[in-house]
Order: C-alpha cells, then structure tokens, then sequence
C-alpha cells in the first residue's frame, strides 16, 4: 500500500506504508514532515488497525478533513477517500498486504524532495494519472439518462470513485479545475473613489484596514499575494478579490480552511457592503467605496479597559508611586479630595510598591529574557529570535531585524530574516514618507510614494493608502508655484506645473480648473464609457451554458459540466429555472467525480427550488 501526497502546485510524492504507524506533521521527527504553516508541529497519525487504516487528528490547529468533513476522532480510510491537511491532499492506494521496500522515514516539503537512503520522488513532469470514472450499475446509468434531459428533478444515484480493480487509482481527486472557470477579466488599477476594502473585525487584524487596489487582488499568506497576512490558517495562494461587470466577487483558492462569507462556505460568492468574510481564521467586513465604519469595541483579553480608563503602563505606575500627581489618570484628584491622611498613605503604598517593582525586575530580568521578552544586551540568540517573532507580529520590522541579526550572530537560524529587513527598509520609507508629508516636502513624498508602489511589503501597502495627504502636499507645492508664474505673466511655466500635478493627481480639481484657465482650447471630451451586456443578455447566455452543461451530464463528461455550470453562474442569472439547472448540474457532477462535500453543498441551493423527487435529494443529504 503507499500514501499519495499532492501539495497545491499539484506535485506529488509517493510513501510507501511499511511501519505500523506514521507521523505527520512540521517539525522533523516526524516520519512525513510537510512544511508549509498551516500544518501542526504534530499534526495527524496514520495507523494500521486491523486490516484498515486510521488517520487520528494530534490536537492540530487547523484539523483534518476526509472527503470535506473535519473528523472528530479516529477516522478510518480507504482508496477512494480525500484526506486534507493544510495545503496538502493525502490519499492512499493499494492494499495493506502489499509488501514495498522499506523507507525509514519521508519528508515532503514544497519541491516533494526525500531524504537521501529513502526513497525517489517522481518528476513533477509526471502527473500520476487518474483512470476514467467507472460506469454506474446499469439500473442508475438507466434512470440518470432518462431524468437528466427533462428536468432537475433526480438527484446523484452514483457517487464513484476509483478503485484498486480500476486500474490502480491514486485516490488523489482535486476539484482545483474548477477555479480555472472563474470570473476572468482584465487587472487594471482602481481610482480611490473605486477601492472598497476589507476591515479586521477580531484578534491581531481588528481595526486594520487592506484596500483592493486593483479588479483583481490576491490574497494569502506568502509575499508573491497583494495581500500577504502570514497566519496559521491562511494558505500560501487562499483567494482573490475580482471586479467582474461592476459587480465584487470573492473566489477561494482550493484553501485548506475555505471563504466564508455571512458564515455560508462559498467557493464563488458576490460580496456587498456590510458582507463578513472569513478567510480561514481571520475575520473581516467588506466596506464598499467611501463607506465609514469603525469595528465595534473589543471589551475582551487585552483590549479591555479599566475602571475609569485604560489598563495603565508599568512606567506610569512607577512614576505614580515616586511622584504624587503623576500616577494614573484620575487618581490625582481623588487623592486630592481625600486630604493629607490619604496622601501620607498613598506615600507609603507607593514606596512599598516602587521597591516591589525594582525587586521584580532585578529577581526576573534573567527569566524575562529565558522567556523571549525585550532582548538587550547579553541575552541568548533564542530569546533575541523569539523576541524578534514577536515585533515581526507586531509589524514593527526595524526592531525584529536588529532583534534577528543578534540571533543570527549567536548562531541562530532565523527563517524570517530576509523577510524582516525588506519590511524593515519599507518601515523606513514609509516614516520617511510621513515625515516629508508632515514638512510639506511634496516631492520627496511623491517619490517615496510611487518608489512603494511596486513593493508588495506591509508598510508600502500603507503607504498607498496615504496617497490623498501625498497628493495633496505635491499639488500644494506645484501649484504654489504655478499660480505665481501665471501671476508673473509666465503661462509656460505655469503649464508645466500644472501639469505636472495632473500627471500625479488626474482628479486634481484646482489644477484642472487651471489649466484651463491656461489653455481652454485643450480642453478634451472624455472617451464614452463602454457598456457591458444587459441582463436580459447574461441571462440568455446563462441559460445557453446550462443546457450545454446537461448535455455534458448526459455523456458523462462531469468535468466540462462543471465549467459551463461555473461559466452560467458568473453571468449572475436570476431566473430561478436557470439557477435550478445549475444547481442541480453541479450537485449530480460532484457526486460522480467523488466529491460528496460539493455536491451536497450544491444540492442544498438547490433543494428549495426542487419541484420533483426531491425525497430523492433529500435522502441523498441525509446520507452519511
């Protein structure tokens, strides 16, 4: 029997299943180490049991999934059945008594490499193939001819999936084809007027802001995305954001933990203003163009605040203890209303703590750094690379780099190095770029600004979102200069300033307003704006696409039924025979090609639209 392994590039690396039991998980020891984040230091055991094969989830974050469903417990699986763990997909084949040359251990990392003395990997060039579906018993084959033509009224009869007799199949079955019938449009970048964006709603991204800067923005957990959030359950290429038609979608990635949106899985889902997201763990609001909103207070964990105000520092405590009046906000006038008595007492209450705050930094100076608190001087490279993590969290890169070149100077291996100082060096310009702002320098802004605007770093992504106070200190500058060369009777010079402006800032009203004081004769119509198909038209192609996929379903070809159905539902049909049919295509599709999470997904949108057998569909769903 082997274990087949394929990442979300699509390679593959076989395991032969020779010991008892195998571990998988991040960290090495494990008999399969796969390294992407979302997979648990320890993350999942496969055993023999029996006769049969158990996968058992180790208490990982992210959790195991077969055939779409998180297990509880011990799970047992066979050829056939998708095992899901982050980014990766596991699938055994063969049969437990097959004897395979031993492998003493396997890692299966991003480029599918092994350990020298193991075992070889294939070529990448070299897909394991997949053997066709197997043809349903005759009786349903029978009944899926005669109810598919007509209406969509009989669900799936047959869910097949390979079998070791149908030609030794890998059990790998991806659904990954279906994001290539996605919406595709042209990326083009947006004006600010025509940005929504995404507000964190909880934990570490509450209250912070990621604006869609172009119609089609990428978002993941790795660098090469437009927005790269680095969490746990966030997967290396997790889903993008498209302006199809007017209309904002969001599109999953085949990521391990999904998109939700209003607490609904979607692999496709049209997104309004108000619209929660979830992406894996992380939660947000979509806000629309201009839309103001503030995420609602957080009174839990470390954001609750204090009687009367926020939680106060450890400096202000010491200064309230030494220094009466210099203690915590409001506790200066109560002190005063208490009298001498009160005072004398606070005095002794603050000496007594000023010398409980000494001892406890002296006694757990050598345990704070132990623990990876604030590195200084003569701490050990460990405690300076946990520190370093922990500001690189906090987004603050100047102190994680200086924090990681102490680690690494004491011999340290630190992953998030190279990565630290690119942040480091756009933190920088990012300061920079506030600080020319704040002079009026408007040039040295503007420079750092569109310098940032080919970097995909953090801190360059905030610095486009300062382009209304950039823009505006450049034009302030420019047009200073223009108003007073046009005073001057030097129009020349005056266009050329104004021009300039416009080139930064095209919606520019002042300079706009001026430059046809300086040259109306210029002045140009703008193009006609185009015009997409009508609804009646998309409703019409919609409806097209649908029948060309029933006619896929009844040859059988469930892949290409899949892409027509995708292709009629980006139309955004609202006639609810259309959507029926599309539904109902996807639902019977899936169910053949395996993927019963899919297909039940499907079937039940299409449920409330069915108008016959639907005891059939509904005892499809209940079904274990």
């Amino acid at each position: 029997m082997k274990l087949i392994i394929e990442d979300d590039e699509g390679r593959k690396t076989v395991v032969p299943m020779v010991r008892e039991e195998i571990t998988i998980g991040r960290q090495e020891g494990n008999t399969i180490r796969l390294t992407e984040r979302n997979v648990s230091r320890r993350h999942a055991r496969l055993v023999k049991d029996n006769g049969s094969i158990l996968i058992e989830d180790l208490g990982s974050y992210n959790g195991v999934r077969v055939n779409g469903e998180k297990i509880a417990g011990p799970t047992k699986i066979k050829e056939g059945d998708l095992v899901e763990i982050g980014d990766y997909d596991l699938g055994i084949q063969g049969k437990l008594d097959e004897k395979p040359a031993t492998s003493p251990g396997v890692s299966a990392p991003r480029q599918a490499t092994v350990p020298p003395g193991t075992m070889k990997a294939p070529a990448a060039a070299r897909p394991v193939s997949i053997p066709p579906q197997p043809a349903p018993p005759p009786q349903a084959a029978a009944t899926a001819q005669e109810s598919i033509p007509t209406a969509p009224a009989q669900p799936p009869l047959q869910s097949s999936t390979p079998s070791a007799s149908a030609g030794g199949a890998t059990a790998i079955i991806r659904v990954s084809d279906i994001m290539k019938q996605a919406p595709q449009v042209e990326a083009r970048d947006l004006q600010r007027t025509e940005m929504p964006r995404l507000v964190g709603l909880a934990g570490p991204q509450r209250g912070k802001e990621y604006y869609l800067m172009r119609s089609e923005v990428k978002f993941g957990r790795t660098d090469e995305n437009d927005i790269s959030i680095d969490h746990q359950s966030v997967s290396r290429q997790h889903a993008k954001f498209v302006l199809d038609q007017g209309q904002w979608k969001v599109i999953d990635n085949k990521s391990a933990n999904g998109v939700r949106v209003n607490g609904e899985d979607y692999a496709v889902s049209n997104l309004k203003p108000g619209d929660t997201i979830e992406l894996g763990h992380l939660k947000f609001r979509f806000c629309g163009p201009g839309e103001k909103f503030t995420p609602p207070p957080d009174t839990s964990g470390e954001q609750a605040a204090v009687k009367g105000g926020m939680k106060p520092t450890t400096a202000e405590l010491i200064a309230g203890a030494s220094q009466p009046g210099r203690g915590i906000p409001g506790q200066a006038k109560a002190a005063a209303k208490a009298g001498p008595p009160m005072a004398l007492i606070g005095g002794i209450v603050g000496a007594v703590v000023v010398i409980g705050i000494i001892a406890f930094l002296v006694i757990g100076r050598g345990k704070k750094t132990e623990e990876g608190g604030e590195a200084g001087e003569g701490v050990s490279g460990a405690a300076a690379l946990k520190a370093g993590d922990a500001a690189f969290k906090k987004h603050d890169y100047i102190k994680a780099n200086e924090l990681y070149e102490k680690a690494e100077a004491s011999g340290e291996k630190v992953p998030n190095k190279k990565r630290a100082a690119e942040e480091a060096k756009a933190e920088e310009q990012y300061n920079a770029m506030k600080g020319a702002v704040d002079s009026g320098d408007g040039d040295k802004a503007k420079n750092i600004y569109e310098k940032c605007a080919s970097e995909s770093t953090f801190y360059c992504q905030k610095a486009q979102e300062m382009a209304d106070p950039v823009k505006a200190s450049y034009a302030k500058k420019h047009l200073g200069i223009a108003n007073a060369a046009r005073t001057a009777g030097k129009n020349e010079v005056a266009q050329t300033e104004v021009n300039n402006v416009l080139a930064f800032d095209p919606n520019n009203a002042e300079a706009q307003a001026l430059l046809a004081q300086l040259s109306p004769q210029e002045t140009k119509e703008p193009p006609p704006k185009k015009e997409g198909p009508s609804p009646r038209e998309r409703e019409a192609k919609a409806a097209k696409l649908v029948k060309e996929a029933r006619d896929n379903l009844v040859a059988r070809d469930f892949q290409t039924a899949v892409k027509l159905t995708q292709q009629a539902l980006a139309q955004n049909p609202g006639d609810k025979a259309t959507l029926a049919t599309a539904y109902y295509n996807l639902g019977y599709a899936y169910a053949n090609l395996g993927d019963r999470a899919s297909a039940k997904k499907w079937l039940r949108q299409f449920r409330p639209l069915c108008t016959a057998s639907c005891d059939q569909v509904d005892a499809y769903l209940n079904a274990p």
